[in-house]
């Protein structure tokens, strides 16, 4: 497969890869709050020159650290992504909208895209992630709440703690969020659905 056709099938007709998407709304967020890189930084467990770079558009984030990005501002990821909130009860996602964001680095190197609503009522973030063959999701991530996945296809390797599992298309796991976890993809083109649901969300 040509890496042309490889993008496009890992897209799956969501939007082209925007990796630095979020930063200067979460500028405008931490300036509205008064609060300073450092103070958000320390938060979110990043150093103050990383958000920095991130504000600017120069560096990515990680679903883990976006998900304590967005608490530490009090808001939504995919509001810090642009995601317009809905008017009424149902919220969509079609999958020409959604936006793919890329991840790289000490926490990962893998593509996704938020799915929950960013007016601030929904119980739970979602994504679907992206993975190719050796990428990875976490360095021994850990978070509060609690973290459901769902292979959609492809297969992957979820570590909790010193335990590995392989996962294949149709598995489904979940685990509490306080138990240090890592994922790693082992085909071409995996895809799974990640929900965060509690303190975590």
């Amino acid at each position: 497969m040509t890496a042309s056709r490889k993008k496009k099938a890992g897209n799956n007709g969501a939007r082209p890869v925007e990796p630095t998407s979020g930063g200067m709304a979460a500028r405008a967020i931490r300036r509205r709050l008064n609060l300073t890189l450092e103070q958000v930084a320390e938060r979110v467990g990043l150093s103050s020159g990383h958000l920095s770079r991130y504000e600017r558009g120069d560096k990515s984030l990680s679903i883990a650290a976006l998900m304590r990005l967005a608490k530490a501002l009090n808001t939504s990821v995919s509001a810090l992504l642009g995601e317009s909130g809905d008017d009424d009860v149902l919220h969509v996602v079609r999958a020409g909208e959604r936006k793919i964001q890329r991840a790289a680095g000490a926490e990962g190197n893998y593509e996704f895209s938020p799915l929950s609503r960013s007016d601030g009522r929904a119980a739970a973030n979602a994504f679907i992630v992206q993975l190719n063959k050796r990428a990875t999701v976490g360095k021994e991530v850990f978070h509060e709440g609690h973290e459901m996945f769902f292979v959609l296809s492809g297969s992957v390797e979820i570590v909790l703690g010193s335990r590995p599992m392989r996962l294949r298309k149709g598995d489904f796991a979940e685990f509490p969020g306080l138990v240090r976890h890592q994922i790693r993809g082992l085909e071409e083109e995996t895809s799974i659905l990640v929900v965060v649901t509690g303190e975590g969300a």
